[in-house]
């Protein structure tokens, strides 16, 4: 599931003696590092996608010099949605979802949570998994019913989404993002481990002993080669319960 748009805001340096052996060099930053006047400059000059997303979040959670104003913010939200940019769709969503800015309405949650889980949103994917998981009593009748196999499957599409977001943050030339590394190195664990789970307990799909290991396996080693940290507890307790679960039941 590969997301339609990612924010970074490219900054190019020229070499100051003009020496023409010098390439150019452009470093990629997050849009949070941009002064809000120039973000509004650049979204409604240039109709600037990862600005519009920006402005709709400082605004919805009320952070770097702007007052917390949802109305304001699914105004920005909303043009950045309109190119398609799955982040903003799924803000929309939970605006919906909790009567932020407008009046709840848990059909128009769905429908924009459906839309940005399309569109690759790894957030979305996981409110699409629980949504499944839960059923239309969580939500006064409305969305999908409890289904274990689509809970699964968006699982999966969960995971397969976090790791797109994650190969395009750490790519080269790409500073400050670590904040957002971070929250998906948290998010890839949990998803991770309900994987395994889904295997273990065989729900939405075929119990599985081997491939529950083999999830905690991958997690585990994908939190240990982005942090070079060796000693993962949570990983390590788990998988050893599930083995020896596995050997008990041989």
């Amino acid at each position: 599931m590969k997301p339609n748009y990612l924010p970074a805001v490219g900054v190019t340096f020229r070499p100051q003696d003009g020496d023409p052996k010098k390439l150019p060099v452009t470093l990629y930053r997050p849009y949070a590092a941009i002064p809000q006047e120039e973000l509004i400059t650049s979204a409604e000059e240039r109709g600037d996608a990862g600005a519009m997303l920006e402005l709709g979040e400082r605004f919805w959670f009320g952070t770097l010099g702007a007052e917390q104003d949802y109305e304001e913010a699914i105004r920005w939200l909303l043009r950045a949605a309109e190119r398609g940019v799955q982040d903003a769709e799924y803000l929309i969503a939970e605006a919906y979802r909790c009567g932020y800015g407008v009046e709840q309405d848990y059909e128009k949650y769905f429908d924009w949570l459906d839309r940005s889980a399309q569109h690759g949103s790894w957030l979305a994917g996981f409110a699409m998994s629980a949504a499944y998981r839960q059923g239309k009593d969580a939500f006064e009748g409305s969305g999908p019913d409890a289904d274990s196999e689509q809970c699964f499957a968006w699982s999966l599409q969960t995971e397969k989404a976090l790791r797109a977001y994650w190969t395009f943050y750490t790519r080269p030339g790409f500073c400050d993002f670590n904040e957002i590394l971070s929250r998906l190195l948290h998010a890839y664990t949990l998803i991770s481990l309900q994987l395994s789970k889904h295997f273990s307990e065989g729900v939405g799909t075929k119990q599985d002993y081997k491939e529950a290991l083999y999830w905690l396996r991958k997690g585990r080693r994908f939190v240990m080669n982005s942090t070079g940290d060796t000693d993962i507890q949570l990983f390590d307790d788990e998988i050893a319960a599930l083995q020896e679960k596995m050997g008990s039941e041989a």
